[in-house]
């Protein structure tokens, strides 16, 4: 009567793998957002804002490699910013 409730397993594998993805494009955006708010600093843009991003983009990469901690994930998260822009 109520299978629609029932939940479906929780693919551990693929959720591995989905948060080792988002811990590699957080990567990816808080070096491009560092590299970035070096090169904004001499332009007109307000430098709070480029701050603010950076400093965004860097909680998100903490807090992800912080979830793959607490499930005692191993990985190479300290690799080279090496993604060519797209």
């Amino acid at each position: 009567m109520f299978g629609f409730l029932k939940r479906q397993k929780l693919d551990l594998a693929q959720y591995d793998r989905d948060l080792v993805e988002a811990i590699d494009d957080a990567k990816y955006d808080y070096e491009k957002a560092k590299l970035s708010e070096e090169a904004m600093f001499e332009s007109e843009v307000d430098p709070r804002l480029i701050q603010a991003e950076t400093a965004k983009a860097k909680q998100k990469y903490f807090f992800l490699l912080r979830a793959a901690r607490e499930r005692k994930m191993k990985g190479h998260w300290q690799t080279a910013f090496v993604r060519p822009e797209l």
